[in-house]
């Protein structure tokens, strides 16, 4: 073990001038002087000439007779001044800074108003310990200096609306303990030309200024400054004639103009003028000579931005040097939204032993701010309903009137139609509880929700971030299944299907046509002009395969149709608990039916087969239902209503 030797404190005294550095100091002194004056001996020589030249002309009394007439009349000529100068103010001074000025809110070490920490943000570690690393170093400028580092000069921060962009900014601001300036950017762009440079300009020196301010001694300071929605100011400048740069004459002058703002800030952020000095009175000392050699690091104004479309900013604004880091803020994974439920939930009155694993799994793909929101709602149901805590199926509630709509039950409808939607929905029950084993149902409902009359919404189990072939064909069997069930227990078909039928559709068409899941490998890319006609009729062929298995589940399984079709009927809605024990009690009434459904694999044609047969090259004709709803190649799955 190694072991140290605690020396003991001593005080320190000042050390005394010698008389040796005196006579220094004096040289120093008397170097400057010189320096100064030699500096400046041209200017002294006609400021020299120019008094000679008066008093000659002049003579010394009419010089000085002058001077004081001149302070005689210094009032009269104050209160014209003043009066021009307020003039000027009212009709173009105020006016273009009332409609110009940024909207800014600014927070200081010494007055601080965000009481958030890092224990407020939830749901992304990985992104808090990013964050936390960047507060250190933003908090020791000069020691991370000295060991060699640059300071980063910005952040980028993208990701989908509501992911808690601007709130892990505010936290970073909060924990860093230093000048803070939040910005709309958006209130950058004036409607005067010109305007929006002098904003960019006027913001970067306050941030200099509040860094000075609140510097440590020895630190050049530090000052954090956050661009809300960076797209409305940064966007590329590679449009048609000119990009932003566009503006229009106005009777006042030239209007308009957004580019001048983008050209500003890239300037400020990253050019030769940070190592040029821009205060006025030390511009002024060196002017005259008083203060020489080269600039002293300036401030630090570490620029974050935030914006949900980093793909349309200016490559000059993302580059490296300007916004340095580049953080993609994306939606808590299974882990994070429990941890963001958890901590939400502890500030609401809840019942002790909510279901906290199945609100994980109902929000699959959510934002924070959209649990947050629908745990708030939870608690204005259980509020309205007259009870003290929220609840599971509160929450279910709260969630299904964000997503889908409020309950408006239609009164008058007539047990025919009612019958109808029941047994439409549960044909995609079926199909679903036993086809997608690794799914579960969160709600079936024949209640009106929106638009649509009847809703059955399953979700899986645990995150899934591929989709493989037999999920796709069950999927599309999903949406099958009350077709099926129209044509073969009511004998009819209903336009209430063609939701159904369009999702199914344009599945089918990416499986056979942009995901190679079919006969061929070719990949078409999702477009509005339509798709081959090869890709149709291979589209076609699997819809038909799958139609005809759907047919035989919904045989197979008809005492489960009508067991929950019966169940809608009577109550209207069932949640999972409830599906669970309607399916277990028919399986059990029914045992020799209950054995578990096993598909038959689809066959499809080749590609070239089909070209044989139309003995043409493929062509592209319309289909607008392709591109409707074509889902993405690599696509998260999430819960997807079947109305």
């Amino acid at each position: 073990m190694q072991q140290t030797t605690v020396q003991p404190v001593t005080s320190v005294s000042p050390t005394p001038v010698t008389p040796a550095q005196v006579p220094a100091t004096k040289e120093s002194i008397l170097m400057t002087t010189a320096y100064v004056l030699e500096h400046n001996l041209r200017r002294l020589i006609i400021l020299a000439i120019i008094a000679a030249l008066a008093i000659s002309l002049y003579g010394v009394r009419g010089i000085f007779q002058g001077i004081l007439d001149m302070i005689g009349q210094a009032p009269q000529l104050l209160v014209l001044l003043l009066f021009y100068s307020f003039m000027m103010i009212v009709q173009f001074g105020a006016l273009m800074w009332f409609m110009s000025r940024p909207r800014t809110y600014t927070v200081t070490p010494d007055k601080p108003q965000i009481g958030l920490s890092f224990e407020n943000y939830r749901g992304q570690p990985d992104l808090l310990d990013h964050a936390k690393s960047l507060v250190r170093i933003l908090r020791g400028v000069k020691i991370f200096q000295d060991r060699g580092g640059e300071m980063p000069q910005g952040m980028l921060l993208a990701g989908p609306p509501g992911t808690g962009k601007t709130f892990l900014a505010g936290v970073m601001a909060a924990e860093a303990k230093l000048p803070f300036i939040y910005v709309d950017a958006s209130s950058l762009s004036s409607m005067w030309m010109g305007m929006d440079a002098l904003m960019v300009i006027s913001l970067f020196r306050k941030a200099r200024g509040l860094a000075r301010k609140f510097a440590e001694p020895g630190q050049p300071g530090c000052c954090i400054l956050f661009l809300d929605e960076l797209d409305s100011i940064g966007l590329s400048r590679g449009g048609t004639m000119g990009g932003q740069q566009q503006g229009m004459m106005g009777p006042m002058g030239m209007m308009g103009g957004r580019g001048l703002a983008l050209n500003t800030m890239l300037n400020q952020m990253d050019s030769l003028g940070k190592h040029v000095e821009d205060r006025f009175k030390y511009k002024l000392a060196r002017w005259l000579g008083v203060v020489r050699g080269p600039v002293p690091p300036k401030p630090v104004v570490f620029v974050i931005g935030a914006t949900n479309r980093p793909d349309v900013l200016d490559p000059a604004l993302v580059r490296a040097g300007r916004l340095d880091r580049k953080l993609m803020v994306y939606e808590p994974d299974g882990e994070g939204r429990r941890d963001i439920l958890q901590h939400y939930l502890r500030l609401k009155s809840h019942e002790p032993d909510i279901a906290v694993d199945l609100m994980v799994a109902d929000s699959i793909g959510w934002t924070p701010i959209e649990l947050k929101t629908v745990i708030n709602e939870a608690l204005i149901v259980a509020h309205d309903a007259g009870r003290e805590y929220l609840t599971y199926k509160d929450w279910l509630t709260a969630r299904d009137a964000r997503l889908l709509g409020i309950k408006q039950p239609i009164l008058s409808m007539s047990l025919h139609d009612r019958r109808t939607i029941a047994y439409h929905e549960a044909g995609h029950a079926i199909a679903s509880h036993y086809l997608n084993k690794d799914d579960r149902i969160q709600k079936a409902s024949i209640i009106r929700m929106g638009d649509a009359y009847g809703v059955v919404m399953p979700t899986p189990k645990l995150e899934r971030h591929q989709l493989h072939a037999e999920e796709i064909e069950n999927d599309i069997m999903v949406s099958l299944g009350s077709r099926a069930v129209e044509e073969l227990i009511l004998h009819t078909k209903t336009a209430n299907a063609s939701s159904d039928l369009r999702n199914a559709t344009s599945r089918a068409i990416a499986y056979v046509g942009a995901w190679g899941m079919g006969s061929t490998l070719l990949a078409f890319p999702p477009s509005a002009a339509g798709a081959p006609p090869q890709v149709l009729s291979l589209a076609d062929k699997l819809l038909e395969a799958l139609y005809e298995e759907t047919k035989r589940l919904m045989r197979e399984k008809e005492y489960a149709v009508h067991a929950i079709a019966g169940a809608l009927l009577q109550k209207g809605e069932l949640i999972g608990p409830e599906l669970d024990e309607i399916f277990d009690f028919a399986d059990a009434s029914n045992p020799e039916a209950a054995k578990p459904f096993v598909r038959k694999a689809v066959t499809l044609p080749k590609m070239s087969e089909l070209m044989k047969k139309e003995e043409q090259p493929p062509a592209v004709v319309v289909a607008e239902v392709a591109a409707s709803g074509l889902p993405p190649a690599e696509p998260a799955p999430s819960p997807t209503p079947h109305g």
